[in-house]
């Protein structure tokens, strides 16, 4: 009988994904609340069935097929006895759970804060339901699993996931993009160390997405909706591509974005703040902190209002300013961009730039990696500092009066060996935790990072960090791990709250990939670095004012606290 049900599962699956555009239109009525429900047990029971039912983990069956021929089930029980034997059928479909010898169920050097099966008891099922899934819960899979494995620092790799290219998925029947929704719902229920302080629980997240997938209109609102349900991870690892966008979503947001300069938001305007390729810019007459207060007719608020739904990796609203800014800010249809800037004497200027369907070489104007302030002050970008020079600069900034450590960008892994110049002694990194693949929701942590150096010399003047929304993920751990290695002073404003590694490609059917924080993070105080961002002693953020004037307000602020004012 099991054998005649799986081969049943087999053709009803093959049908389907060969004509998964095929009842695009079917789902015209809205569903009603108990459907609703029903659906968001479904997508519930068949995630945790995937990641810890033996036979399902192990991929002895097509689990996407299995689902597609779930759901017309779920959608007809009406009431919570039928829900209960709908469920109950389904576990006795998928044969008897051997007990497991190997299975530890203890939390022992366990993180669980992440972990939730509380819908196991919370869903109404009768005695005999939560005793069956209980009992997998305990006895679950172990050993390699089908669907989930390590990547190279131990964070999630999701495999085995069936990308449905054919045109057809990019708008697919209203079954398949409930797949979407459930398989990226539950690889972020099971393995995403920051799921638990999204702003909606997880749960209403899969309640509230459950009718605008089932009954998207078109291709236009299906693929939005994958958008938004990424952007309610707020993740600032979170990304979103594939072959399948809708020519409708390239309309919108404008096939022509790359520009050879970067900004950011001050004060409502967008303000030049990184040169990217140095003589397209000249030739092009922008400078740095050229302040933009219009791009194509549309003032810098009515640009943000407008691409903030297309903004779907960040974590807070700095770190979506900042991914805004460097994506869709100055995006059109055309590679002719009309900005208007504002001149230090208050009156607008015009001026039309290129814009290009392509990244721009990267060839910005030569850095300064290091240099030497007034009132014996040291200075460090660590944009460009490279390991093999941080002894000669610490060396020559030995006896300067304090040093300014500027991480308001992507440095590289620089800071163990500044911080074994900066400590007295060694000291605990911030923590990094790992998914458990033997208990899907659980996590554990690494072993412990020692940093820093036991030494009776240390630099003795007076450090200070520079920190904003350009820090992000490796800048905030580098932040982080800096400001245990002395008694320094953070200075500046949110940073962007993005951390850990991340994830290897997600596929989502239509061959869109998308990837989130594989690991988490955590300051040197156990608190959580990611959507806060690293912790700050000063804030202060630069003034349209300052930045016309040629000024480096935080660089400013910092000098004043070194020589003590």
């Amino acid at each position: 009988m099991k054998k005649q049900f799986l081969i049943l599962l087999t053709i009803i699956g093959s049908f389907n994904i060969a004509h998964g555009n095929q009842t695009a239109d079917t789902a015209t009525r809205n569903l009603t609340s108990y459907q609703i429900t029903s659906l968001q047990v479904l997508g519930q029971v068949w995630g945790f069935l995937k990641y810890y039912h033996p036979n399902v983990a192990k991929g002895q069956l097509n689990w996407d097929s299995v689902l597609i021929a779930k759901i017309p089930v779920f959608l007809v029980a009406g009431n919570a006895r039928a829900l209960n034997e709908v469920v109950l059928t389904w576990l006795n479909e998928l044969g008897k759970v051997p007990a497991c010898t190997q299975c530890d169920n203890t939390l022992t050097d366990r993180l669980s804060y992440n972990f939730d099966t509380a819908w196991i008891t919370h869903r109404g099922f009768n005695g005999e339901l939560v005793s069956k899934l209980q009992y997998i819960l305990t006895n679950r899979s172990q050993g390699a699993c089908y669907y989930a494995a390590y990547g190279t620092t131990h964070q999630i790799k999701i495999i085995n996931e069936e990308a449905y290219g054919s045109p057809g998925f990019r708008y697919p029947s209203p079954d398949y993009r409930l797949l979407t929704l459930f398989r990226y719902w539950n690889i972020v229920n099971y393995f995403s160390p920051y799921k638990y302080i999204t702003s909606k629980k997880w749960d209403s997240v899969l309640t509230e997405l459950i009718p605008p997938f089932y009954q998207a209109k078109d291709e236009l609102q299906y693929q939005l909706n994958i958008i938004k349900m990424i952007g309610m991870l707020e993740d600032g690892h979170s990304t979103f591509s594939g072959a399948g966008w809708s020519r409708q979503i390239r309309n919108l947001i404008g096939d022509y974005s790359y520009l050879p300069f970067s900004c950011f938001i001050v004060e409502g305007k967008a303000v030049v703040d990184l040169i990217t390729n140095d003589s397209l810019c000249k030739a092009q007459g922008i400078a740095l902190n050229d302040v933009i207060v219009s791009i194509d007719g549309e003032t810098i608020e009515e640009r943000i209002n407008k691409y903030w739904p297309f903004i779907c990796n960040a974590s807070n609203k700095e770190g979506g300013l900042f991914a805004l800014c460097n994506s869709f800010l100055f995006a059109g249809n055309t590679g002719n961009c009309a900005i208007t800037r504002l001149t230090p004497q208050g009156v607008t200027t015009s001026l039309n730039i290129e814009r290009s369907k392509s990244p721009l070489p990267y060839a910005p104007p030569v850095p300064i990696v290091w240099k030497m302030l007034p009132d014996n002050i040291g200075y460090i970008d660590m944009s460009e500092l490279q390991t093999r020079d941080v002894d000669k600069i610490m060396d020559s900034l030995g006896a300067t009066r304090g040093i300014i450590i500027d991480i308001r960008n992507h440095p590289n892994d620089t800071w163990p060996v500044i911080a074994a110049r900066l400590s007295s002694h060694t000291y605990l990194a911030p923590r990094m935790i790992y998914p458990d693949l033997s208990y899907p929701g659980m996590y554990k942590y690494y072993g412990d990072r020692i940093a820093g150096k036991d030494q009776s010399s240390p630099y003795a003047g007076k450090v200070v960090l520079l920190v904003n929304e350009h820090t992000k993920s490796h800048g905030e751990y580098s932040a982080m791990a800096l400001q245990g290695a002395a008694k320094t002073i953070t200075i500046g404003s949110t940073t962007s709250g993005a951390d850990g590694d991340w994830t290897e490609w997600i596929v989502l059917p239509g061959q869109f990939k998308t990837r989130f924080s594989g690991l988490g993070v955590y300051d040197l105080d156990g608190t959580v670095a990611q959507k806060k961002g690293v912790n700050i002693d000063i804030v202060c953020k630069p003034t349209i004012k300052g930045l016309q004037q040629g000024r480096d307000e935080l660089i400013e602020a910092a000098i004043k606290v070194i020589n003590g004012k």
